[in-house]
């Protein structure tokens, strides 16, 4: 049986989503972005950095990172940051935007004929309705579910605004719904709503029967998983089940309430971690919205990159148990691994996050942050020096694992400050401390390189100096490039450029950019080497002719990949003088959009001569395979091609050697 045609979205409708979509905004969702003249800059979300090299241009649409060079628009970035398809980043795009995509209706058969992704955020979706129904609208879920919510403090909106729900406790009623909404069982086993018995029927039941439940959300808001806490006192029973890993959760690059909490968090360049569900709601409720669980598992290096690009300090909050903290100790130092400031916060014996911020008012709970937030050098220190005693075997153990944690600090101005803190703080002297740190950074040093690899020294000899790669002559690319690059940059601008009468009077006649360089490169029938740059070229002139106002979207989101990087590639210029440069310096830098027509005619001048440069190399090449008659001719030729060479590099200001 054939299946049935996915619905199409008609194009008029992408376009209204791709005019409307501010590439900022969105990126701005996922990325923590901060305006450096017409600009943003922000950490690159596809790869780890210290340094912010991820750009956004407003005006042109476009992101580009100068770190791992990956670049598109808003909805490349989608499906690269997502992982989603065209058509999904295009739905996407528009609920965020609020533009109704006209398709037809999906039948159950042609839901479940999606991708898995797609399958699976839809079967997540409903079943975070659904279970929010169940909490608000049955006897049962306001009698337990809503009791329970009340009960550990939660205002009615804390509830709605974390969309929490409930799951009955007899009989499998979500499954029997969902599956008579349409929903596959097997799908609904991968997403972590039901399992199934092993009798002949395949059984499904309610994995969270009788549990309220606790949605995690994605960083756009969409539902990804689940949380699902047990009303039950029977210590047999898990106090939570979770949903299951799949294509669209994965909990080790997942943050419980990262959705809620990343604008706050940007907004005071800070994150507080706790561990539980509650301690985020409850903290949220007390006022305190920059703040994320790691969901009860241990803390992950993608989980702290995740804060990163959000906030350069990370305050942790542990409880008043001893044990526990000092079992959460390699959180701090994935933090540090990964460039972060680091605070710790603790509270009285007995007491957590949660429990703190139901019994104190909300001015208590953020002056409690405040005033208690420690260095995690002096809160480390404490922690294991108070069991040593007058043990000096003890006391060397705490002092190298704390050294251990600074090794990690890779900023090396930070690293050298702590070290002289904890001289201060452990009554160690700092040149002991130093060797120590030299000790571990070797050691790291040697893993990193794997086996026992020697520590290469800082200088080489001459002699054994490794030799330098032979450079690769690339032609004329560059030239081609940037005269490219200005033409996309700037082909639509107009310009006047002097003209010369028979008499010799100079006049000025208007043209734009694109139509002077076309000129100006058919006057010795000129056209690019590298193929791509040809074939963009020759697009631009073709459109151009035909009288096509060219918009740099014709480029930048073309449906060849090569073109689209290319395109991003040209427009996006790694440094940017900021406009404040003339008022605060009194310097006046021309910039090229300024200057255009002295910039393309330098930059056409240049493709010239390197142009003869080659043709000059390649007769000098046939000289020696010549005869007497050619080499003549062909001597004669480099004399008029040398000529040429001095006039253009007169013109360019370059200097001629030989």
């Amino acid at each position: 049986m054939a299946s049935a045609a996915k619905p199409m979205i008609a194009p008029h409708a992408i376009q209204q989503v791709k005019d409307a979509a501010r590439v900022e905004e969105v990126v701005g969702e996922f990325v923590a972005l901060k305006r450096k003249g017409p600009r943003f800059l922000g950490l690159c979300p596809f790869h780890n950095e210290k340094t912010p090299s991820f750009n956004v241009s407003p005006n042109l649409g476009i992101y580009k990172c100068f770190g791992c060079g990956e670049a598109g628009d808003s909805i490349s970035f989608l499906q690269k940051h997502e992982h989603l398809s065209y058509v999904e980043a295009i739905k996407w795009l528009a609920k965020r935007y609020n533009i109704d995509l006209p398709e037809e209706e999906q039948t159950p058969e042609q839901q479940i004929e999606q991708s898995e992704r797609e399958a699976l955020a839809v079967i997540q979706q409903w079943a975070l309705n659904w279970s929010v129904e169940q909490l608000w609208n049955t006897d049962e879920g306001k009698r337990i579910g809503l009791s329970y919510f009340h009960e550990r403090g939660f205002s009615d909106a804390t509830i709605k605004t974390f969309q929490l729900g409930y799951v009955p406790e007899y009989g499998s009623q979500f499954a029997q719904a969902a599956i008579a909404n349409g929903f596959n069982p097997e799908l609904l086993e991968k997403a972590g709503w039901i399992k199934r018995r092993e009798d002949e029927a395949r059984t499904p039941w309610d994995f969270f029967a009788g549990r309220v439940t606790f949605p995690i959300l994605g960083l756009s808001g969409q539902p990804i998983a689940f949380g699902a806490r047990t009303l039950k006192s029977d210590k047999k029973l898990p106090k939570y089940f979770n949903s299951p890993e799949s294509v669209l959760y994965n909990k080790s690059r997942s943050l419980y309430g990262i959705f809620h909490a990343k604008k706050s968090i940007v907004e005071q360049d800070l994150c507080y971690l706790v561990e539980g569900y509650t301690d985020v709601i409850s903290l949220h409720q007390a006022g305190i919205t920059n703040v994320v669980a790691s969901s009860g598992t241990s803390l992950t290096e993608e989980q702290v990159r995740l804060i990163k690009r959000y906030a350069p300090t990370v305050a942790i909050l542990y409880d008043g148990d001893a044990a526990g903290m000092k079992a959460s100790l390699r959180g701090i130092d994935l933090v540090l691994k990964e460039g972060l400031n680091v605070k710790v916060v603790t509270f009285p014996e007995g007491e957590d996050p949660d429990s703190f911020a139901k019994s104190h008012s909300s001015s208590e709970v953020t002056a409690h942050l405040t005033d208690t937030a420690q260095d995690f050098l002096v809160f480390k220190a404490a922690l294991l020096m108070q069991d040593v005693g007058d043990d000096p075997v003890k006391k060397a153990a705490a002092i190298h694992e704390i050294v251990e944690s600074v090794a990690l600090v890779p900023d090396l101005v930070l690293r050298s400050l702590y070290v002289q803190q904890c001289s201060r703080l452990l009554g160690v002297n700092e040149q002991a401390l130093i060797s120590e740190m030299n000790k571990v950074l070797r050691r790291q040093y040697r893993k990193k390189l794997g086996g026992d690899q020697p520590i290469p020294e800082e200088h080489l000899a001459p002699d054994i100096a490794a030799p330098q790669p032979t450079l690769e002559d690339v032609g004329t690319a560059p030239q081609e490039r940037d005269l490219l690059r200005m033409l996309l940059s700037y082909g639509h601008e107009r310009i006047n450029v002097p003209v010369q009468d028979e008499a010799g009077n100079t006049t000025e006649e208007e043209t734009s950019v694109a139509e002077l360089m076309f000129e100006l490169l058919a006057l010795d029938d000129i056209l690019f080497d590298e193929p791509l740059f040809r074939e963009m070229y020759l697009d631009y002139r073709h459109a151009s002719n035909l009288g096509t106002q060219i918009e740099t979207s014709r480029y930048v989101t073309h449906e060849q990949e090569n073109w689209r990087t290319t395109a991003i590639d040209l427009l996006t210029e790694k440094h940017v003088l900021s406009p404040n440069w003339k008022e605060r310096h009194k310097i006046h830098v021309k910039r090229e959009s300024e200057a255009l027509y002295d910039a393309l005619e330098e930059a056409v001048d240049i493709l010239k001569e390197r142009r003869v440069d080659r043709m000059i190399k390649e007769r000098q090449e046939e000289l020696k395979a010549t005869d007497e008659l050619g080499m003549i001719a062909l001597l004669q030729e480099i004399m008029h091609l040398s000529e040429a060479k001095k006039r253009l590099a007169k013109k360019t200001g370059r200097v001629i050697v030989g």
